[in-house]
């Protein structure tokens, strides 16, 4: 095989990567089958919620249920009729603080990596939502 013809190979592997991404929103349904990463939080969900809230402004979607403890953060953006998530934080009570499962699209975000969420709520401290 040609080198011109890996080459025209290759960028169409790379266009095809591309456009798949771009197709549609991943949803939140999705990210929830992926592997978490774990964070321990000294920080009680409420001062998590709204130091993560501050942090990430708009792209923070909260969503609290009926259980007490129990809060979802899903990280994305809006684009014309479609939201794209690029990952979900979890944040459950625990005995001491909140235990934090992150998950992500694996999608790529120039701004928002999984490690920058997890630095995030790392920074996050007890008492003083900042």
């Amino acid at each position: 095989m040609s080198k011109g013809r890996v080459r025209v190979l290759l960028v169409v592997a790379m266009a095809v990567q591309l456009l798949s991404a771009c197709s549609g929103g991943v949803t939140a349904n999705s990210i929830q089958a992926m592997d978490p990463k774990r964070v321990e939080s000294k920080a009680s969900v409420g001062d998590l919620v709204l130091c993560l809230k501050q942090r990430l402004g708009d792209d923070a979607t909260v969503i609290a249920y009926p259980e007490p403890g129990k809060v979802d953060i899903r990280v994305g953006r809006a684009d014309a009729d479609e939201y794209k998530f690029f990952h979900l934080i979890s944040l459950r009570r625990a005995t001491e603080g909140t235990d934090v499962e992150i998950r992500s699209s694996g999608e790529w975000h120039p701004v928002m990596s999984a490690s920058r969420i997890a630095g995030m709520v790392e920074n996050c401290t007890p008492g003083r939502a900042h």
